[in-house]
């Protein structure tokens, strides 16, 4: 703690926000995740509803199968297609890095040949320190972001960032489409021996627009059985 107590007085918010986007990005990807969800949804007067969902998500392009397994339901429903998204959809505000099998994409990630010069990063948010906290033990950073301009182009709200490696731990990004609006959190920690940072838990809070008389809900999604498949 007091190096953490050193670090923090050595930073600024903006410094710490930038050493987060660095470790953010220097993450890579699988080309594969699967993964088990348990989804909880719950109403604006306390009713719950909960299901189950398979995923097996191809990291770059975000394409995937599900198979999902409602609450009262006598089949499975498999889906494919644009429907799920991983922690390089732009909402999250930072960029990952993936390549997968027989992808004719580059990887627009990947260090580039040429030396660097200079680097100029722009910014978009005002960032304040809320605190210092823990998450799975681990001591965090907890900053506070207020966009500067544009605010559905740059929806991320806050971060929880891992004092000793600037890994983030958490994220809280906003969101309104349609007239609602809805506060996500996003958990990640690292998994298996390769220690790949990935989603551990999604938790959204989602209200109607004003006057409108679509009750509001919340759901959790925890994920299990997180493996990266060589497909």
């Amino acid at each position: 703690m007091i190096h953490a107590a050193i670090l923090a007085a050595a930073l600024t918010p903006l410094q710490l926000f930038s050493s987060a986007e660095d470790a953010w990005e220097a993450r890579t990807l699988p080309a594969y995740v699967a993964f088990d969800t348990l989804i909880t949804h719950r109403d604006v007067i306390g009713n719950i509803t909960r299901g189950s969902e398979h995923v097996v998500l191809r990291t770059f392009d975000h394409w995937c199968a599900t198979v999902e397994i409602d609450q009262g339901s006598t089949q499975p429903k498999t889906s494919r297609g644009l429907n799920c998204l991983g922690p390089a959809y732009s909402p999250l505000g930072f960029n990952i890095s993936s390549v997968y099998p027989a992808s004719t994409q580059p990887d627009p990630f990947v260090a580039s040949p040429l030396p660097v010069i200079a680097s100029v990063r722009a910014i978009h948010y005002d960032v304040t320190l809320a605190g210092e906290e823990r998450i799975d033990e681990a001591p965090v950073y907890h900053v506070i972001l207020r966009p500067l301009s544009a605010p559905e182009h740059y929806p991320l709200r806050a971060l929880w960032i891992d004092e000793s490696s600037f890994q983030v731990r958490k994220l809280t990004y906003s969101e309104n489409p349609g007239g609602w609006s809805a506060s996500i959190d996003y958990s990640f920690k690292p998994y298996g021996p390769q220690a790949i940072w990935w989603i551990s838990e999604i938790d959204a809070v989602w209200q109607p627009a004003q006057h409108s008389k679509e009750p509001a809900f919340s759901s959790t999604l925890l994920l299990q059985n997180v493996t990266f498949p060589a497909l």
